[in-house]
């Protein structure tokens, strides 16, 4: 006995939906080419995912590398960037110079507690961020005011991932030149990411960590520390001769 064409019909659709074989002139087979095709996006998006923050990373770790060697080999030369530009870490010098400008060299930031031990560049563009912690150009001489550095909490090194973590107490140190600045963390506090208030130079010698919140773009954290010592470091043909 023939069975009925309609029979045949659900029976192949059922299948097809189950996913044994494609209903002749169906579009079973074109459902599963979109669902393969998607799948693929879905895995070439999350790909792109993690390669962005690598990326970032790898961007800061490269300048990092080589800013650190220059910082702890003071007597060697510049690295060279490319045929036609300047050395990687020549700061340089302002046409006029006052004494309360913060010095025109590449700072050594060091945390502790946080493990941090990070250059710092001039500027804080995006361009700077790129490359590790930047002062603020509004940035006093450590001696005499107020010392800004911005860094990315989540991205290019991540510098500041743990700056809550910073309570009264905890020591910071800034390295300009053959100085060593020493601070002590005396407020921790969040405040509006248009509070430019918090980087101005009262006349009081301190240093100010900002980062962004990674939950609220819109506020800042902010970490305050009062100057307790300074070291003159001798320089590197001094040390050599004793």
């Amino acid at each position: 006995m023939d069975i009925p064409r309609h029979i045949i019909y659900l029976r192949e659709k059922t299948a097809c939906l189950c996913g044994r074989f494609p209903v002749p002139g169906g579009d079973c087979s074109g459902k599963k080419v979109l669902v393969r095709r998607f799948g693929l996006l879905l895995i070439i998006a999350g790909i792109a995912l993690l390669a962005i923050p690598l990326w970032q990373w790898a961007q800061s770790y490269n300048f990092q590398r080589r800013a650190l060697a220059e910082l702890d080999n003071p007597v060697m030369e510049p690295v060279e960037t490319g045929e036609n530009e300047e050395p990687l870490l020549q700061n340089p010098v302002p046409e006029n110079p006052v004494q309360e400008s913060l010095p025109p060299y590449l700072g050594l930031l060091e945390i502790y507690k946080l493990k941090v031990r990070v250059a710092v560049v001039h500027g804080v563009s995006k361009e700077d961020l790129k490359k590790g912690p930047g002062f603020y150009p509004q940035s006093s001489h450590p001696e005499l005011g107020n010392v800004s550095i911005a860094s990315h909490r989540a991205s290019h090194g991540s510098y500041f991932l743990h700056l809550d973590k910073l309570v009264p107490g905890d020591e910071i140190r800034l390295t300009l030149g053959n100085t060593t600045y020493r601070y002590e963390v005396y407020d921790n506090f969040i405040t509006d990411s248009r509070d430019w208030s918090v980087i101005a130079s009262t006349g009081k010698p301190e240093i100010t960590l900002t980062t962004c919140i990674i939950t609220d773009l819109s506020v800042r954290l902010i970490v305050k520390g009062e100057l307790v010592e300074i070291i003159r470091n001798k320089p590197p043909q001094e040390l050599e001769t004793t």
